[in-house]
């Protein structure tokens, strides 16, 4: 959440040792790892003396809460000791140390939503941490006499037996880990609490198709050269290329080539001389880009039907040809020479534009 915080605690004496806590909206990533070291210092504690790597487990901001597991994973795993995770409301919960009134814990989620949960006065769960619109918020609070904390409280004050807490809205080591002392350790490691999808999005990769000739005969004979046992030289790219109604298009993402297709026209049909899919980027659907973006261009110059050929034991190919609408037209037998001097059947496969 917009804090962050650290402390070393003697669970024999009931003692915290040394303790850090700041208010901060973001940075935790830069901070954590400072602080932890600090407050180990102000402990007087040596790292290998820790027993246990206690951590809140959200809900919370999705970059804050993995910061803190990814802190705790890593000193649990190179200390080799056990892990306990605690979730953020529990967490907040502790604050209140009165222990004569129940509690409830509502922490802004954002887009008119709040993190919910709700404590007895000896801070068993009543209601676990859950998402909720502010009308279902309100609909879950309690008709008797409770404590609110969180940075949500405000918004729940109607009632006037309710009473607004001011130990503290977000998580703070120093209360949170006694609370951590009785919950029982795993040997796996604590996972993150979510409660909902993250706002962000993959970003979708953006495709580039670009019509290339001669000049790229050396980056096309590179790709060939990684996708085919028999590697087309520049040369013979060069010389394709320069024949009349012969063509390249290049695929690429953000200006990092990935695969082409080489083709020739030639009155109302067209051949596909050769198509290639570097294999870093090969079962992803380039492939088949091509070729509809090879069909499109062809439409458009009056071209009506495609042709291409393919190896018998290619069935990657054969599958993408099939599932693109060609169909076998014939056999080409002993047409492809394989590096051992054996032959190799080809199958020509046409599709109507």
């Amino acid at each position: 959440m917009a804090a962050c915080s650290a402390c070393v605690y003697d669970a024999d004496r009931g003692l915290v040792l040394g303790s850090r806590h700041e208010f901060m909206d973001r940075g935790q990533a830069e901070a954590l790892a400072p602080m932890v070291q600090e407050t180990m210092g102000l402990a007087g504690v040596a790292f290998k003396d820790l027993a246990r790597i206690a951590v809140t487990t959200g809900p919370g901001t999705f970059t804050g809460v993995r910061i803190g597991l990814a802190m705790a994973r890593g000193l649990g795993v190179a200390l080799n000791i056990p892990m306990t995770g605690i979730n953020s409301l529990a967490a907040i919960a502790c604050n209140e140390t009165a222990g004569n009134l129940p509690i409830v814990v509502a922490v802004d989620a954002r887009a008119n939503e709040i993190y919910f949960a709700s404590y007895d006065a000896s801070g068993y769960e009543l209601i676990a941490p859950v998402i909720v619109k502010m009308a279902e918020a309100h609909k879950l609070m309690p008709t008797h006499a409770v404590k609110i904390l969180g940075t949500a409280s405000d918004l729940l004050l109607t009632d006037k037996q309710h009473v607004r807490s001011d130990a503290g809205d977000l998580p703070i080591a120093a209360n949170f880990v006694k609370l951590a002392v009785n919950i029982s350790t795993s040997t796996v490691p604590p996972e993150p609490l979510y409660l909902r999808p993250p706002d962000v999005k993959p970003q979708a990769t953006k495709i580039s198709f670009s019509t290339v000739g001669a000049a790229a005969a050396k980056l096309l004979a590179e790709i060939h050269g990684e996708s085919f046992e028999t590697r087309w030289s520049e040369t013979a790219f060069s010389e394709m290329l320069a024949v009349p109604g012969t063509s390249a298009i290049l695929v690429s993402s953000q200006n990092n080539p990935m695969g082409f297709v080489l083709f020739r026209m030639a009155a109302d049909e067209a051949e596909i001389l050769t198509i290639c899919t570097r294999p870093a980027f090969r079962r992803k659907g380039y492939g088949k880009l091509l070729v509809q973006h090879l069909e499109t261009l062809l439409m458009n110059e009056g071209v009506k039907f495609l042709f291409i050929e393919v190896a018998v034991s290619n069935h990657a190919a054969l599958a993408l040809y099939a599932s693109s609408g060609f169909e076998k037209a014939g056999t080409r037998k002993n047409y492809y020479k394989r590096g051992d001097g054996s032959h190799e059947d080809a199958l020509i496969m046409r599709k109507g534009l």
